[in-house]
Formats: structure tokens, sequence, C-alpha cells
């Protein structure tokens, strides 16, 4: 694919792990992309640091924000994807450091029909830490390096670091999809109504996403070899975990397409009902 790559980054008031997301795109061998940050309502900080960095980074980074009004994952996804005009996007978090391969994998196996899923690899506490204090390099020079923090637990995995870029067989599984680290075409994302915003709380609108693209027809293929690297933080809270998992049982069911409340619904939901929800 020679046409540029859009990047999508959500964030909510984690600055530290943000500047190091985006330091990892900044050692990206092909820059032919732009980041779009979805920030579901930080404060200042992250703000000003997205300002900071705007100036000198070498691909385009645009803020998407909205007012904090609760966990709205899916609508700010929603509102970045309405902006985006690059062909292929690749859906990350602010807490998942890209390798410096990432973004030409993605580009090198972008396909009309398909659906990327790519690994992550765990960081520990401490060594999260350290990063984002300063004191360690996040990329080291040499598998040598990645075979010592693995040896000394601070990465989950090691074969990631050192397999080839390559893609797995096609599958229609949903099992094994993270969210942090799924790529598909925007007209995909726009066929499908984007993200649906009917699930509260954290946990499976990401599962409900990718379920519906396989229904309209995408064949998904994993990523080998090249993962982001997911900084340690305590878990979300999972209290809406039962309602969504049910959520998501019942679009696998019907074998839904589009999302019930998506992109076609922007705008059309009101500022007072926006109020009433909360941060989960």
């Amino acid at each position: 694919m020679t046409s540029p790559l859009a990047v999508v980054v959500s964030t909510y008031n984690a600055p530290q792990f943000l500047r190091l997301t985006l330091e990892g795109y900044r050692q990206q061998s092909d820059l032919n992309f732009k980041i779009y940050i979805a920030d579901d309502g930080s404060t200042d900080e992250t703000r000003e640091l997205i300002g900071s960095l705007q100036e000198d980074f070498p691909v385009p980074v645009e803020h998407v924000w909205h007012a904090d009004h609760g966990f709205r994952k899916a609508r700010i996804h929603n509102l970045t994807i309405d902006r985006i005009r690059e062909p292929q996007v690749l859906l990350t978090d602010g807490d998942c450091v890209p390798l410096p391969g990432l973004v030409a994998a993605h580009r090198r196996y972008a396909a009309p029909d398909g659906l990327i899923s790519g690994s992550r690899v765990l960081l520990s506490k401490d060594y999260t830490a350290r990063l984002c204090e300063g004191s360690e390099q996040i990329f080291p020079a040499g598998p040598a390096t990645w075979l010592r923090r693995r040896l000394t637990g601070k990465v989950n995995r090691l074969l990631p670091m050192l397999l080839p870029t390559a893609l797995g067989a096609p599958t229609t599984q949903l099992e094994g999809i993270r969210g942090c680290h799924l790529a598909c075409p925007r007209e995909a994302l726009v066929r499908v109504n984007g993200f649906d915003e009917s699930y509260e709380g954290w946990g499976r609108e990401d599962s409900d996403l990718t379920a519906r693209l396989l229904h309209a027809g995408l064949v998904r293929r994993n990523l080998r070899g090249t993962a982001v690297l997911h900084l340690w933080h305590p878990d979300f809270s999972r209290q809406s975990l039962e309602r969504n998992d049910a959520r998501l049982r019942a679009c696998i069911d019907e074998h839904r397409i589009e999302a019930i409340t998506g992109l076609q619904q922007l705008g059309q939901t009101g500022p007072e009902e926006e109020m009433n929800r909360e941060r989960v």
C-alpha cells in the first residue's frame, strides 16, 4: 500500500504513557502515516503534552477530544473515525508502545478485505515505571537485551521480538483479538457503523467491532513478529463487564453487522444523557 496509514491512539489522563507511545511512533522506519489521538476527556496536561510534541513531530498529529462524561471510548473513536481520510486505519491505545517496524508491517499487509490482528508484549510494573522516569531506553540494541529482559521478568514474552514479520493463516475466530492492535480499511469501519456506543463502561466494545467486521465479510489474519509493548497499569473496573458480555453475545448470535449506535448517529446524543454517564 502506497497511501498513508491512519493510526488511532486512544488515551485518558495518562500523559506519561502517551509520551512513551508517541516516542515509539517517532522512531518508526516508515513515516507515511498520520496519528489521531482519540482523547476521552483528559485534562490540560495531556493537551499540553500533545501541543509540545506537534511542532517537531515527524508525522502529523491530530488531537480529537471530547468532555469527560464517563467512559466513552466507543464515542471518541467514532468522532475520530469521522475525521479520518486515510484508507487504512490502525487502532491502538496510548499504553501500547509500537516497535519501530509496526507501521511498515501494516502498510505492507493492508488489503481491502483484510482485518489484521496484532499481538502485545506485557511489561512489568517496575520496568514500566523505569521507562516512565526515563532511566531505561524503550528499544534495546539487539536481541540479547530482550533476552535479559525476559529472563528478569521485565517482559512476559520473547518470540514477538525475534520472529520475522509475517501474516498468519486466514481465520474467522474472534478469540485472541486485542483491541490495542487492530487494523482494517476505513471503508469497513464505515460499513459496520463504527464502534457501538451502547456499550457503557469498560469492556467488549473492541470485540463487538471485530465481530461485526467479520460478519461483514472481512478476513482476519494475525500479524506475527511485530508486537506492541503494553505498559503496566492496574486493571480497569469490571463492573460493567457482565452487561457488556450479554451485548456481545447478542451481537454474535444475531450476526449483526451495524452498530446500534455508531457513526451514523453522531450528534444525536443529547448532553443531558451524556452527563449522566459515570466513568468506571
